[in-house]
């Protein structure tokens, strides 16, 4: 990147909604910037991504950024990135950022790039481990639908822990591979499937993605699919050549990337089972490792896959008349008995001739949902005359929704039944209808009881004329709702600390907007509880909780200390075997933490720390019983304006009065305190070590004297990890 495209929006240093810290620019791409941050109160290194302003105006990929991370909340899996939270800053003019897991690691993008074709093994591993992420998206109805080797992240450089990235419908572009966001399909055409490029995705498509991934890895450059969408198309619909990967990958890839998504592995579980196995299963969901076929010139491959018959070339003009005929009539009748889905127009009883035109589908279901002004639509039809209909009768465009062909409706007029449905929902403001079958589901606002009452009266009447049952949940737009009626509502869960709710206008939640929490909490349980005591204030809205989870001992301290830690003194974190600063707060493993206290050497009286752990214990640092002495002016090194008191040694120089230590397990969050006062914190020296129940009883007599102006008190958050 040019100097120009290092700089991003966002600087180090910068903090996201007093939270989230700006560490540097990790990459720029088509709808955003990727940073590396962490959470100031925890320390916990996170990747911030910002959208574009102009992706961030669209109030539809908002939506559908929303949707989606509210489902990816739910995914979790070592094999799958964790997202934490989608919001909104008010600093550079506005703009929506996602808030998920930092993986330390190259992608499977670099490897292939720095060192070229990778070892089956390898790969076998790769997949297996993208196929266990893909099992968690998809049971929670996500899909990634843009899986490429930019898109996998080998943790700490390891196949063994290789984790998906980067969900979703924002698509970042690089140099080799062009993705498309909009009405299009999202993803990379090298990695897409045949049915993606025509907006159709599901748990094959993925799949599908998987094996084209793999074969990159294996072969160490992308496949060529050509330059133009013809090509593209035309390409996609051939099976691809895998003859030169030995077994298993070969035959993993080849069933992978088959180019109907009825001959691949039905699911991610399928895959899992086959890796585990390598026996042939007793079903499709369970389904062996298929040896390739591969296809001689001039044969003809059935469109099962599973099989070619060879022709002869077609005789020239010299030969004997009528054998182009013959071999068409061949052509024709292999066609017919060979199940590969030819159909010749031949009206409405071709189906009874040659069986269903589209797949059978036992589960149709169809999902709408109207906000904003925007409608969107996805579902089985009866193919496309059906569903140009169906658009023409929802006001859509002509290639709008997700619409799937099949066979099998649960009634002849079904597309008629779901317009019906949607024009008797369409006068509330804000609603999704969901059809299972003959089984259907409202949810929505209404503006008033009257419109909720009419609404209803026409949702059911257009349910009984199809045969269906209609299950309806409408609420009236609600009053207002106080922030400040919020707060009081949360005050008595607050087991660490103060919780803020924001959101509205920052005075008050209209009925469609969305309530956030921030603040820090003792126990992750404290989640559960506060969900239940919003319920009844919330009246329906959303809530977001952007809490950082401390512990209870680390929490019983931090509730007695000033609520700002004083800018006068401050707390830096070293190493002990080597240069530089743990900016971020985390230590890992065996590390050496060295911890000195910095203030103006101008300052004068007593400096009194200590460490709490996650354990419940307080280590004494500063004084304790082999270094009584804790006055200023007697304390550490003058270096300029600065005086520097360490408080931890490297563990090759530590001693009885100069504490060291290592990393070692349980990790978790702790914290240290230093407090400088104009006399002594306390009246003798405190042991090296003591519950925090035993220093409580001695601290909470000091509440008083921690809140005078001339108490200077300094906390920050030392957190451990593997």
């Amino acid at each position: 990147m040019n100097e120009s495209e290092t700089r991003g929006t966002l600087q180090p240093g910068e903090i996201l909604n007093n939270t989230y810290v700006i560490d540097m620019l990790v990459g720029l791409g088509g709808t955003g910037e990727v940073y590396r941050a962490h959470n100031k109160v925890t320390g916990r290194l996170l990747a911030v991504k910002i959208l574009r302003r102009e992706f961030a105006a669209d109030e539809n990929f908002i939506n559908l950024m929303r949707r989606e991370a509210s489902v990816l909340h739910e995914v979790v899996d070592d094999a799958v990135v964790r997202y934490y939270d989608l919001l909104e800053s008010d600093t550079h003019g506005g703009f929506v950022f996602l808030v998920m897991e930092f993986i330390e690691g190259p992608s499977l993008a670099q490897i292939i790039k720095e060192k070229g074709p990778m070892a089956p093994a390898d790969l076998m591993k790769i997949a297996g481990r993208v196929a266990k992420g893909l099992k968690a998206a998809h049971d929670k109805k996500a899909f990634h639908r843009d899986l490429s080797p930019d898109n996998v992240i080998l943790r700490d450089s390891s196949p063994d822990k290789a984790v998906l990235i980067d969900f979703g419908i924002a698509r970042d572009v690089n140099e080799n591979a062009q993705t498309v966001v909009g009405d299009g399909f999202a993803g990379k055409y090298q990695y897409a499937s045949p049915e993606q490029m025509d907006g159709k995705v599901d748990a094959r498509s993925d799949l599908y993605s998987l094996g084209i991934t793999l074969l990159t890895g294996f072969r160490g450059k992308p496949m060529g699919v050509g330059a133009s969408l013809m090509e593209i198309v035309q390409t996609k619909m051939k099976a691809v050549d895998t003859s030169d990967i030995p077994e298993p990958l070969g035959g993993l890839i080849a069933r992978l990337v088959a180019p109907r998504p009825e001959d691949r592995f039905q699911s991610a579980l399928a895959v899992i089972q086959a890796l585990r196995s390598g026996a042939p299963a007793p079903d499709s969901e369970a389904t062996v490792i298929a040896p390739r076929v591969t296809t001689t010139p001039g044969a003809y491959q059935s469109q099962t896959g599973r099989g070619a018959v060879s022709l002869p070339a077609e005789p020239t003009s010299t030969g004997r008349k009528g054998g182009g005929l013959k071999w068409l009539f061949v052509l024709l009748l292999l066609g017919a008995i060979g199940g590969g889905g030819w159909y010749f127009g031949l009206g409405p009883g071709k189906e009874m001739v040659f069986g269903p035109q589209f797949p059978i589908e036992e589960n149709w279901q169809f999902e709408a949902r109207f906000a904003g002004g925007n409608l969107q639509v996805q579902g089985f039809v009866q193919g496309p005359e059906a569903a140009a209909e169906l658009r023409s009768a929802l006001g859509l465009a002509t290639d709008a929704g997700d619409l799937q062909n099949a066979s099998g409706a649960p009634i002849s007029d079904w597309e008629t039944r779901l317009a019906a449905l949607v024009a008797a929902a369409r006068p509330l403001p804000e609603w999704s209808l969901a059809v299972d079958g003959l089984n259907a589901r409202i949810e929505g606002t209404a503006q008033d009881d009257a419109q909720s009452d009419a609404v209803s009266a026409g949702l059911r009447a257009a349910a009984t004329s199809a045969g269906m049952t209609v299950s309806i949940a409408l609420r009236s737009e609600s009053q207002p709702l106080a922030l400040a009626d919020v707060e009081a509502a949360i005050k008595r869960y607050e087991t660490c600390g103060p919780l803020r709710p924001s959101g509205g206008d920052g005075v008050a939640l209209q009925a469609t907007d969305r309530l956030a929490v921030s603040g820090i909490i003792a126990r992750e349980g404290d989640i559960d509880v506060l969900r239940t005591a919003l319920d009844d204030v919330l009246d329906g809205r959303a809530v977001d909780f952007n809490l950082a989870v401390l512990n209870e001992p680390v929490c019983l301290v931090d509730n007695l200390l000033p609520s700002r830690s004083s800018i006068v003194v401050n707390l830096d974190f070293l190493y002990g075997d080597r240069e530089g600063e743990a900016r971020d707060g985390v230590y890992y493993l065996g590390e050496n933490p060295v911890i000195d206290v910095t203030l103006p050497a101008s300052a004068v009286g007593y400096l009194t720390a200590f460490y709490v752990d996650q354990e419940g214990q307080v280590f004494h640092l500063l004084p304790h019983m082999a270094r009584p002495e804790n006055n200023l002016v007697r304390l550490g090194e003058i270096d300029g304006a600065l005086r520097r008191v360490r408080l931890t040694w490297p563990v090759a120089e530590a001693s009885t009065s100069q504490l060291g230590f290592n990393v070692v397990e349980p990790v978790g969050t702790n914290m240290v305190v230093a407090i400088v006062s104009d006399t002594p914190l306390f009246d003798r020296l405190r042991p090296r070590a003591e519950s925090v129940s035993a220093f409580m009883d001695a601290f909470r007599e000091k509440a008083a004297f921690l809140q005078l102006g001339t108490t200077m008190v300094t906390r920050r958050y030392l957190v451990t990890d593997k």
